[in-house]
């Protein structure tokens, strides 16, 4: 699974910058588009959480959480 990125520019040396989209960001996102979490993937996301996951390793979880045998 590819991280979402934004692509801008910076303020004084005018080279392009990337950076993967945020928890609030995508959040909002979901949110216009009227997209709900399942209870499923609500308690998996608790579990990689509490797991201490972040980054690449929690969307390895998730990845790896709905892959199929």
């Amino acid at each position: 699974m590819a991280k979402n990125t934004k692509t801008t520019r910076h303020a004084v040396s005018g080279k392009l910058l990337t950076r993967p989209l945020g928890k609030g960001k995508a959040e909002r996102f979901t949110a216009v588009e009227g997209l709900k979490k399942s209870p499923a993937s609500r308690a998996l996301s608790g579990r990689l959480r509490d797991d201490g996951l972040k980054g690449d390793a929690y969307r390895a979880g998730v990845v790896k959480a709905f892959k199929k045998a």
